[in-house]
This record gives C-alpha cells, structure tokens and sequence, in this order.
C-alpha cells in the first residue's frame, strides 16, 4: 500500500459517500472525492473534490486524467463505488425511461467509473468496494428499480472478484440496511408529486399503499444506523489483507439477510405485504 494510499470515492457529496471520504482523509488515506459539483470548501492535503458525473463517459475521463495527475506515477488503491440514486414508484407505471435512469446510476456507471480506473488499480493491485444494499438480496414493493440494480450489483461484484484475483485486486461488496443517510427523507418528499404523476388508475389503486410504504420507510430509515457506519465497514475492508466478498452492515441487516435467504416466499410476501402495504393476511392467501 501506498503511504498515503489514494482512494477514489464516488457520489461523495453527502449521506454515505461522503461520511467515507472524511473517515477516509481523517485516517491517512488521500481521498478523491467524487462530485457532480464541486465546492472546494474542504480540500486539504489528503482530501480533493473531483468533478465526476458517473452517468457522463466524458466527465469519466476527465475525472481519470485528473486522479492520475495527481498520482506521481503511482497506482490508485482503491475505488469506492458509491454513486446511486432510488425510485420509489409502482412498477406497472414506471416510466421505462425513469427505470433506466436508474441503471444508468446504480448499475452502468459502477461499470463505467471501474473500467476506467482499473488500469490505475492493476498499478497498485488495490481493491473495489461496490456500495449495495440489503435490497441486493430482498425486494421491497415500490422499489422494483432500486432493488433489481442492487442485484445487478451482486453479480457484477462476483464477476469481479473471480476475474481479478489472480491480478491482485480483491473486491468487496458492502450490503447496507437501515442507514439514516437523507435518503429516505428525499423520496419521501417526492412521493406525494409521484402520486400525483399516477392516472387516475394508478392512483385509485396504489396512492394509499404508498403514503403506508413511504410512513413504514421513513421511521424505519431515520431510526437506522448513521451512514459512518458504512464508513467504518469501507475502512475496515481498506486495511484487511484479505478482505470479505461481502459485509453486512446496519441496523437489522441480518435480520433482512435472514428474511431473504430462509423465509419461504409465500409467508415473505404475506409479512411484507402487510408491513408495508398494510394488506390484511388471510388464511391460504
């Protein structure tokens, strides 16, 4: 590892990215942070802001040139992958354009920033950390987009891990739960115009399971884990010689693993259902 090593980390203007690029700087790591906009108010020797829309390849590139200026020759340690946007709408209304928007974050972009920073990884036989979610094993209603790129990113941190051993470069795939990063107070300030956006189909029939899901959600996130707890998780993997394909990491995560790995599918549905649509169970249903 470099001294200091150097650690790229995207969608770092708040909520989790930015709790690991602070941690990060604080515990000897020369942290580029990736922003869409930058503010240039907390640069520092081991802290920079880099402009970089994972969505755009060329703000991609440009955010590679400007890394690999920075690094005297020397390789990059570490990508963080933690760029992502959520949807929370029903499916059978979900504009294809707005699902895609969605991969275009989560998904293509974790892809596109990687292959881009990969040549400066192999330098340094550095290591990937790919930001997931519980939602990468369980789904929720609502969040048909969120969740199946979530399960995208669970294959693409496999393929990874498998192809690049041999290379050196070990690969992480980090499963939140229950993290109060802001992010659930956004979507849930833009449920109600979403609602709105429905027909008049759509809102007679989901407009009241939404505003459940969103009341069920919102207590469950603001009562969650802070997002230094992923934090902590990514300076934990950055330092192990051998670090986990995964780690759970927040508030009921092993309860949620559980749910998805070893409740059966019909008594799964009968409690989500009922937590967060509030659809009464009903015996054989």
């Amino acid at each position: 590892m470099q001294t200091p090593a150097s650690v790229l980390v995207t969608g770092a203007s708040s909520g989790i990215g930015l709790a690991t690029a602070r941690i990060l700087s604080r515990s000897g790591f020369r942290v580029f942070s990736g922003v869409r906009k930058p503010t240039g108010t907390l640069e520092s020797l081991t802290y920079r802001e880099v402009a970089l829309d994972v969505t755009d390849p060329a703000s991609i590139a440009a955010a590679r040139r400007t890394v690999e200026s920075q690094l005297d020759g020397g390789g990059l340690f570490a990508v963080i992958n933690n760029a992502g946007v959520a949807d929370i709408r029903p499916l059978e209304f979900t504009p294809l354009d707005q699902f895609r928007s969605v991969f275009d974050v989560n998904v293509f972009g974790v892809v596109a920033v990687t292959q881009s920073f990969l040549p400066l990884l192999h330098q340094s036989s550095g290591r990937i950390i790919l930001i997931g979610s519980v939602g990468g094993m369980v789904t929720i209603p609502f969040g048909s987009a969120l969740c199946a790129s979530k399960h995208a990113i669970e294959a693409i941190a496999d393929a990874w891990r498998l192809e690049l051993r041999a290379s050196g470069i070990r690969v992480t795939c980090i499963q939140p739960a229950s993290i109060n990063s802001g992010s659930a107070e956004k979507l849930a300030a833009q449920t109600e115009k979403t609602i709105e956006s429905l027909s008049l189909e759509g809102r007679s029939r989901y407009a009241a399971k939404m505003r459940h899901f969103m009341k069920v959600t919102l207590a469950s996130e603001t009562a969650g884990s802070p997002p230094e707890v992923v934090a902590l998780a990514v300076l934990k993997i950055l330092r192990q010689r051998n670090p986990p394909a995964r780690a759970l990491v927040g508030k009921h995560s092993h309860l949620l693993k559980f749910l998805a790995r070893y409740l059966p599918d019909p008594i799964r549905d009968r409690l989500f259902q009922k937590l967060f649509l509030d659809v009464p169970s009903r015996p054989g249903t």
